[in-house]
């Protein structure tokens, strides 16, 4: 139904929160969602000169009689993973962590088991699936759900 925003930084430079709610924008006209507002806050001290922090929530609706609970699922469906673009969510805890004491990587290193840079990574845009899950959805090929982060299917699911 509709996206909310805050941007915080430590001086609002208007070209680039521009872009930043621009962007916010496109992907809610790409999502079927309206984007309704959200906080800019401007924090000196803070946030360090072109520094800014952005987070956001979407909020939608099911009919109660189209909720899917899992209680369809049986032997021998599919189960079918969905591929990442890369970090997302709370993938960026692990890449805070190896910023930091761990690896001590700076955003120019090259790492080898994502084939680039770590600034590259990390600035990947963050892939909606919902075009791809609603059209399953709409043709009634789905039993079951699941976000699936950290351990990934074989270490969260088949348990």
């Amino acid at each position: 139904m509709f996206f909310m925003d805050y941007f915080a930084t430590g001086k609002l430079e208007p070209e680039v929160a521009e872009k930043v709610v621009s962007g916010i924008a496109d992907a809610c006209k790409q999502n079927g969602c309206a984007l309704i507002g959200g906080e800019a806050a401007e924090m000196p001290g803070f946030y360090g000169n072109g520094e800014y922090d952005l987070a956001g929530f979407i909020v939608g609706v099911v009919d109660r009689d189209r909720i899917i609970t899992g209680k369809d699922v049986k032997p021998g469906d599919v189960l079918l993973g969905l591929p990442s673009t890369g970090l997302h969510t709370n993938g960026y805890s692990l890449a805070r962590k190896l910023f930091s004491s761990s690896a001590r990587y700076s955003p120019e290193t090259y790492v080898n088991e994502i084939k680039d840079k770590v600034g590259t990574e990390l600035m990947k845009t963050h892939k909606s699936y919902w075009p791809v899950v609603r059209r399953m959805i709409e043709a009634e090929a789905v039993t079951a759900l699941a976000h699936i982060t950290g351990g990934g299917i074989t270490e969260l699911i088949m348990m």
